[in-house]
């Protein structure tokens, strides 16, 4: 089951409709599991934003600030052996992983740039930066083929070949896709995100941070 606590974001987004304040996103405290476009990509009155759009109970736009995303420690895995895993760490050592296909148990994270006008596409996202309680803790956003094969969207691996700042290709707008999010150790990730939208006027969102306790 879904650990959302938000009743007094709630209680606030219905006062603002109520009274017909401008709606913000609404903060929740911890979530473990569900489906979660952590990377929600808004474009807005000539304003482009990112938040994280939750589904349930209610598809509902959270803030990111105040909002921690729980990976459970049941999420580790083994990295496989073979070449194209290098960049996720040494096989056979532990990585916890978010996976691209829906697990109840798990969060189910992904990204959605569906509010973003095809005009206004591709989205650049790019990983500013990753900062984190456990040592030498990294970050890794992959997706994998029928084959299992995968390829590095986003990866904070400092070894040759591996760091990826920039989304290569970009996102293009209007779509809604999920990946693998994989940590390599216990603790607490602050991730750093930004996103500009390459066409028309070309606006960035402002730099927004995501924490993710992972155990």
């Amino acid at each position: 089951m879904r650990l959302v606590h938000r009743t007094l974001a709630l209680v606030a987004a219905a006062t603002a409709t109520v009274l017909g304040l401008t709606a913000t996103p609404a903060a929740a405290a911890t979530i473990e599991a569900g489906h979660l476009d952590v990377l929600d990509v808004d474009y807005t009155a000539g304003a482009l934003t990112l938040d994280i759009r939750s589904y349930s109970p209610a598809n509902d736009d959270l803030s990111p600030a105040g909002t921690t995303l729980r990976l459970r420690s049941t999420s580790a895995i083994a990295v496989p052996s073979g070449s194209a895993w290098n960049c996720l760490g040494a096989a056979g050592s532990t990585a916890y992983v978010a996976p691209q296909a829906e697990n109840p148990n798990l969060i189910w994270p992904g990204w959605n740039t569906e509010d973003v006008p095809a005009a206004q596409g591709p989205v650049r996202m790019e990983l500013v930066g990753v900062s984190s309680v456990p040592a030498g803790g990294r970050f890794a956003l992959y997706t994998t083929n029928s084959f299992g094969t995968p390829t590095f969207r986003l990866n904070s691996n400092s070894a040759a070949g591996c760091p990826i700042s920039a989304w290569p290709g970009n996102i293009g707008a209007g779509i809604h896709a999920h990946g693998n999010w994989a940590f390599s150790a216990l603790g607490t990730y602050t991730l750093s995100f930004r996103a500009t939208a390459n066409g028309g006027a070309g606006v960035a969102s402002p730099t927004v941070n995501y924490t993710v306790q992972v155990g």
